[in-house]
């Protein structure tokens, strides 16, 4: 086997990895989202890259007025097993202590989030 024999069969393996991994982010995404529901927030775009590993972006749009912090501490107590729900949670309550301290006339979130190694979580308030 060759050099490039190689680099190909290693190329197979990743794209197998990760998209086994891609299918247990989207099955923890669905779990999030209904959470997120709950709470007035809604899918705005899903995104797929097919690189090497996959990727999913997608934005989740909300109010700040329905991030309630002592409920979602709460539902972040009892959700500790489920990383993806715990750490948008967390996104949600930070963001809306920073809302309240700096006394923004903005009333929207989005929370962009890449599904892919690492994941990632951006907040924006506008």
């Amino acid at each position: 086997m060759d050099f490039k024999d190689i680099l190909m069969k290693k190329k197979e393996e990743l794209i197998c990895v990760g998209l086994g991994k891609m299918t247990e982010w989207l099955d923890d995404y669905k779990k999030a989202i209904k959470y997120l529901e709950k709470y007035g927030f809604t899918v705005e775009k899903l995104e797929i890259e097919m690189g090497i590993p996959p990727e999913v972006h997608t934005s989740i749009l909300g109010s700040i007025e329905h991030i309630q912090i002592d409920q979602l501490n709460k539902l972040i107590e009892e959700q500790q097993g489920e990383a993806l729900i715990v750490a948008l949670l967390r996104s949600l309550v930070l963001t809306r202590q920073i809302w309240e301290c700096l006394d923004l006339k903005l009333n929207g979130v989005i929370l962009k989030v890449t599904l892919g190694v690492p994941p990632k979580i951006d907040v924006e308030i506008c």
